[in-house]
């Protein structure tokens, strides 16, 4: 049906939960709708470098040029964004404070911090338009976490590889909590054998 890279995050390509009071099937997000929701999230994704789907072969280091001849980084001097730039994104990277174009991986780590420190607030999540918009919220921080971890920029190989790190969390999480298990056990065991002496 889709192919496994796009099964990564289900609310990335498919809304796999309708509405369960009308029993609504899941629907597809086009790439235009997603290209929209992006957009409304985060003006700087409504630039023609950020459109979904990325595919490209390789970003751009920050120290680099655009195939336009633009620097992929221009040096800011406080921490406040002094203007928005086209095609640009505004933060804290490797080189410092600065804008940083949207073919280097910086800027979609820049973007991704941004997200999930400023996620809406609505003031009822019951509303049809609350959950919609904290939907697309999650969305948009879903794919800049997908091209901040993508070793290019290719949101199916940024799916696949945020897949392999959250497994790779997993897998570590599980083995810490089972051997903290086990030496928990051994202590047990041997209060418990001092106490029998």
């Amino acid at each position: 049906f889709l192919p496994q890279a796009h099964k990564v995050c289900h609310k990335s390509i498919i809304r796999v939960c309708g509405s369960p009071e009308k029993n609504q099937p899941p629907t597809m997000t086009t790439a235009e709708e997603k290209n929209a929701i992006m957009a409304r999230v985060c003006p700087e994704l409504a630039s023609p470098y950020a459109k979904y789907p990325l595919r490209q072969k390789k970003w751009v280091h920050p120290s680099g040029k655009t195939s336009k001849g633009d620097p992929c980084h221009i040096k800011g001097e406080t921490k406040v964004e002094p203007m928005k730039r086209a095609d640009y994104v505004y933060g804290a990277g490797p080189l410092g404070f600065g804008h940083y174009h949207l073919l280097t991986r910086e800027s979609y780590v820049i973007l991704y911090n941004r997200l999930a420190n400023e996620a809406p607030i609505p003031c009822c999540a019951c509303t049809k338009m609350a959950r919609q918009e904290l939907s697309e919220h999650d969305d948009a921080r879903i794919i800049c976490y997908n091209r901040s971890v993508a070793s290019i920029p290719d949101d199916a190989q940024g799916a696949k590889e945020a897949e392999e790190i959250a497994r790779g969390v997993a897998k570590a999480t599980y083995e810490y909590t089972q051997n903290e298990q086990l030496v928990l056990g051994a202590i047990g065991a041997v209060a418990g054998a001092n106490v029998r002496l």
